[in-house]
């Protein structure tokens, strides 16, 4: 993998963390009555394609992703990873291969957003929601949902395994740092899990009653906490995102991004 291409992946690595830091800042703002809003995703999108200068970092930030997305994709068909090609090894490099899609699809929407900046949503509910009330709409929301649910189970257990921390090079830091390090992994991984885990139900829930899919995204389960839990639950939720995007500007540095052994998908 040439030196161009690995620099790309980290701009993409970058690009991921800022995603995730603002997500988390906006969010526990608006929990602890600072300003702010709820953030997901398109709620950012929307907010930055408002001026000029929000558009112009849209289109750049999709451009940084794309080389995350490109990376995922190139070691899930390569399989430099070296998952293999029995039945689990086809399906981490599939799982691997399909979370660089997810962003992919971020990145397009990215830009999407920046150059029609007046279109609200480019999968426009009315169409959308008239497709989820089909039975083949049902099954599909629903395989959907289950898969985020094995998703979130699979962010729980990476936080609890620690398995992240082979994906970097820490062997040779100061033990203070590499226990930084696996704290602010731990406990990214387990407020992403949350928040997936959450938006699962919401997916599955919408299947079966007139919820928009708007309202099953990142947004949704944010306001379900706070809802059930309060502010400072939430505020600690996102809090939990911040810490996760400092764990991803690690990576950026420290990730093993020519590993040839067998390492846990995330």
């Amino acid at each position: 993998m040439n030196t161009k291409f690995l620099f790309f992946a980290r701009a993409g690595l970058f690009a991921k963390a800022v995603l995730f830091l603002a997500i988390g800042v906006f969010t526990s703002m608006a929990a602890f009555n600072l300003g702010g809003f709820k953030a997901g995703s398109f709620t950012l999108m929307n907010f930055l394609a408002g001026n000029t200068l929000g558009r112009a970092l849209l289109i750049l930030w999709a451009i940084a992703l794309s080389g995350y997305v490109f990376w995922r994709v190139f070691e899930s068909i390569a399989d430099r990873r070296e998952f293999g090609n029995d039945l689990t090894g086809i399906a981490e490099r599939i799982g691997f291969g399909f979370g660089g899609l997810v962003y992919a699809f971020l990145a397009v929407s990215a830009l999407f957003v920046a150059l029609n900046p007046q279109t609200s949503s480019w999968l426009k509910e009315t169409d959308m929601q008239q497709l989820i009330q089909s039975d083949l709409g049902k099954y599909t929301i629903m395989a959907i949902a289950v898969g985020m649910l094995g998703a979130t189970l699979n962010e729980f257990y990476i936080a609890i395994s620690r398995k992240f921390a082979k994906t970097i090079r820490i062997e040779n830091l100061n033990p203070l740092y590499k226990n930084l390090i696996l704290i602010c992994g731990m406990t990214g991984y387990a407020s992403r899990g949350i928040t997936l885990g959450i938006a699962s139900f919401l997916l599955w829930d919408s299947a079966f009653t007139n919820r928009d899919l708007d309202d099953t995204n990142k947004e949704a389960a944010f306001s379900v906490m706070e809802y059930l839990f309060g502010n400072w639950t939430l505020g600690v939720i996102a809090l939990g995102f911040i810490i996760y995007a400092c764990y991803v500007f690690v990576e950026v540095r420290y990730r093993n991004l020519q590993t040839f052994r067998k390492n846990p998908r995330h």
